[in-house]
């Protein structure tokens, strides 16, 4: 459906290909039980918001690509300059939502990870806002892998060592 129908067609196929990573998790979840709980609909609400600022500081980074390939992705469309700013707010909305596992059974090595993690996303996001350039977008997007990285590990680690 992404590849087929949607990343020629809308600026925003991004977001779609996110919420198809998203069910993913979900899918996997349901494999290992027959309920669902909170932290797989977490880590897909993550995965899911994390998708866009991921890509789309790709999307600035090889803009000229996707431009003469015929790719509307969003900076194409919008520029970079308003992108940036899209993927600013994108960027606060996942860290906010990498926070919330914390309060729902994840103890403070996941919050520590979900905080420094996401303030260097944010701070990317910033950077990136402030001079948008092809270094700053591939600043941002490393970032991005960082923090996510982060929260993966944090989550796996966090209840191994706090039991």
């Amino acid at each position: 459906v992404y590849t087929v129908w949607l990343k020629r067609r809308t600026a925003w196929n991004i977001v779609w290909g996110g919420l198809a990573g998203s069910f993913a998790v979900l899918a996997g979840a349901s494999a290992v039980s027959p309920t669902l709980a909170a932290e797989p609909v977490w880590l897909a609400i993550v995965l899911f918001l994390w998708t866009p600022p991921h890509f789309w500081s790709l999307a600035i980074a090889l803009h000229d690509d996707y431009k003469a390939a015929g790719v509307p992705m969003l900076p194409v469309v919008v520029g970079d300059g308003k992108a940036a700013w899209i993927i600013l707010a994108h960027t606060v909305a996942v860290v906010a939502a990498s926070i919330a596992p914390a309060f729902y059974g994840l103890g403070w090595i996941y919050l520590t990870a979900a905080l420094g993690g996401g303030a260097w996303f944010i701070h990317r996001s910033i950077q990136l806002v402030q001079a948008p350039s092809r270094k700053a977008a591939m600043a941002n997007f490393f970032a991005s892998l960082i923090q996510l990285g982060l929260l993966l590990a944090a989550a796996i680690l966090d209840p191994w060592v706090l039991g």
